[in-house]
């Protein structure tokens, strides 16, 4: 079998929106666990831990939240890069297909 170079660069795709995902999850597990348990109740179900609807009113609650945000910023980001590269990979293949 040939080796393909467009593989990596589709698989480097993937790595980084995969990445980007357990990223927060990981981050925000963390964050987590470091709450009170009276405060982990009130999140939501695992994996995404969605902080109440209504407005927190503990100062940990509210950095949570806080945290819960911006690492959604960068998740989105970063599939945002992931997808900008899949299209550069994907034009790259389409000018080789059609010179």
């Amino acid at each position: 079998m040939q080796n393909n170079p467009y593989i990596l660069l589709l698989g480097l795709a993937a790595a980084l929106w995969l990445g980007a995902q357990s990223w927060r999850r990981r981050k925000l597990r963390r964050a987590m666990q470091a709450l009170p348990t009276r405060l982990q109740r009130q999140l939501g179900p695992e994996p995404e831990y969605a902080p109440p609807a209504t407005a927190p009113h503990s100062p940990e609650l509210e950095a949570f939240a806080r945290l819960h945000r911006r690492t959604a910023q960068i998740q989105t980001g970063l599939r945002g890069l992931a997808a900008i590269w899949l299209l550069f990979v994907i034009f790259l293949v389409l000018r080789k297909q059609f010179p």
